[in-house]
């Protein structure tokens, strides 16, 4: 069988062959060369190279791209004179192809994959790809090369969102206004406008954004970190971020990057492409999807098939939390990463399929995440991960508290009450409930520990949710009145943004026969099923 390029090189082998110019033949670049036998998660990615332009597959979620660096002619190509135009410039920005090199090669050493990269060879004074179409060159034949360009940087895009779903351009320029500063460029937030929805303000202007990562690293960064400043018009942001960032939706994000001369020197290099992989590299984890990816046709890499669940087992968790440890350990495709509130906040449900809250309390488990915390959970749901929550789990999903995470459109019941005491209830499933849960029976006796009694909170924002179970007896312990517990809603499903979401009032986990109702839970919120 014949091995079949990545849509990337297959792409930008036809992009680049058409750039080559026809009229003079004994000047055009050189031959167009693939790396064989490297696919992109390989240490040497696949490669393509002519003297216009250096093109690169990543086996990371970023894509590099310089504009504005290289040196070379473009044969048959006439310079710029830029008559007439409001702004022009036909410098180039030193040393920024080179900067770019090495900052792939840092982050290979930190991520152990390399980014996806794009570099332009050739001189800005023929063709400035960063600007629109008429006002990127003054000669027809560099018409090919600006096409080949910016399809390069288009087919990336396309294969690092069939492989992770969202990723991120970051458009590496220089300036010498101020040679110390780095400054953003977003056209003032529209070039990732699918990050600051999914993430938040804080995603792009906070301390654990990339400029804030950057400010980390001892790069001084307008505007400041925090700031609600617009950008330096300047250096907002250009055509790059434009045409290829989330302003006219997707999931690809955009940011400009101008470093100042400082930052360029060629003997500083080196430390910047460091301190830059840095900031990159911890961004990523924070907003990020994992290295790890969807393979490509004809790659001989393959997912384990296991389902990756977060567990989130620190302040609020119970002992129950051991219980279901041991009740996942039994599940063969499953594998279990233990999570901290903490690397919730710093990015760790990156790369996992699903999240379970266990039994504790609620509100320590809500209030120990912080509101970052709930942020990152939400976020993770809303982009097709899936959510469990068992009895303090189901409390935390709920739109009840100010700590709740509003994955549910359920209200809490009688919540004076919430210790209404432990012991074995009946609950009663409807026939989707028995659909879910793989089980024939319609009533079952079931060990419950305080778990919320939910309602309908019909919250205009949030999906209904759909029940399951309701109780059909009750425990009405240390001053719970009777009667109000039966009836109300056990275990729920629903929906929020592309994930999936189940809670669990009682305790199936602590339930002799009905440990498979965790099984059955996590093959339909898993993320590789959500939206089917």
């Amino acid at each position: 069988m014949k091995r079949r390029l990545p849509l990337l090189a297959a792409l930008l082998l036809l992009a680049l062959l058409a750039a080559l110019p026809a009229a003079a033949p004994a000047a055009a670049p050189a031959p167009v060369s693939v790396a064989a036998g490297a696919g992109p998660d390989a240490t040497n990615s696949q490669a393509v190279a002519t003297a216009a332009m250096t093109v690169a597959a990543g086996g990371l979620p970023i894509i590099l791209t310089a504009p504005h660096g290289g040196r070379a002619a473009l044969p048959g190509v006439a310079e710029r004179q830029g008559a007439g135009a409001a702004r022009f410039n036909a410098k180039i920005d030193t040393n920024t192809d080179l900067l770019t090199e090495k900052l792939a090669d840092a982050l290979e050493q930190r991520l152990g994959k390399r980014p996806y990269v794009v570099i332009a060879r050739f001189h800005r004074k023929y063709l400035d790809a960063n600007r629109r179409p008429e006002d990127a060159f003054e000669s027809p034949a560099a018409t090919a090369t600006y096409e080949a360009y910016h399809a390069a940087i288009a087919a990336a895009c396309q294969e690092v969102t069939a492989r992770w779903g969202r990723g991120v351009v970051l458009d590496i320029h220089g300036q010498a206004s101020q040679p110390g500063v780095v400054f953003r460029g977003t056209q003032n937030g529209k070039t990732v406008a699918h990050l600051l929805q999914q993430s938040g303000r804080e995603s792009v202007y906070g301390e654990t954004s990339l400029f804030g990562q950057l400010a980390r690293q001892g790069f001084a960064v307008f505007p400041a970190v925090g700031s609600s400043d617009p950008e330096e018009p300047s250096y907002s942001g250009g055509h790059t971020v434009g045409r290829h960032g989330s302003s006219s939706g997707g999931t690809i994000d955009a940011l400009q990057l101008e470093l100042g001369t400082k930052y360029r020197d060629a003997k500083a290099l080196g430390d910047v492409a460091d301190k830059l992989a840095n900031a990159i590299t911890a961004f990523a984890k924070s907003y990020l999807p994992a290295a790890d990816a969807k393979p490509l046709a004809g790659d001989a890499a393959q997912r384990t098939g296991k389902i990756a669940v977060g567990v989130y087992l620190d302040k609020g968790a119970s002992s129950s939390g051991s219980t279901l440890l041991r009740t996942l350990a039994r599940f063969e495709q499953v594998s279990v990463t233990k999570l901290t509130a903490e690397q919730i906040r710093a990015g760790a449900l990156t790369g996992l399929d699903l999240l379970i809250h266990p039994g504790g309390s609620g509100g320590e488990q809500g209030r120990n995440l912080e509101e970052p915390g709930r942020e990152k959970i939400r976020g993770f749901v809303r982009e097709g991960g899936g959510f469990i929550g068992i009895c303090a789990g189901a409390y935390l999903a709920s739109a009840h508290y100010p700590w709740s995470l509003n994955l549910l459109d359920a209200k809490v019941i009688d919540t004076q009450h919430w210790n209404r005491g432990k012991g074995t209830v009946d609950i009663e499933l409807t026939p989707a409930g028995r659909e879910v849960l793989r089980t024939t029976k319609q009533k079952l006796a079931i060990h419950y520990a305080q778990g919320p009694l939910l309602a309908p909170a019909h919250r205009p924002e949030i999906e209904d949710y759909e029940e399951l179970a309701s109780f059909k007896s009750e425990i009405a312990k240390n001053g719970a009145p009777a009667g109000v517990m039966i009836g109300t809603t056990a275990i729920a499903r629903g929906r929020f943004g592309q994930g999936r979401v189940i809670c669990f009032s009682p305790h199936p986990e602590m339930t002799e026969g009905l440990e498979a109702f965790v099984q059955a839970a996590i093959d339909y919120v898993n993320r590789r099923r959500a939206g089917k």
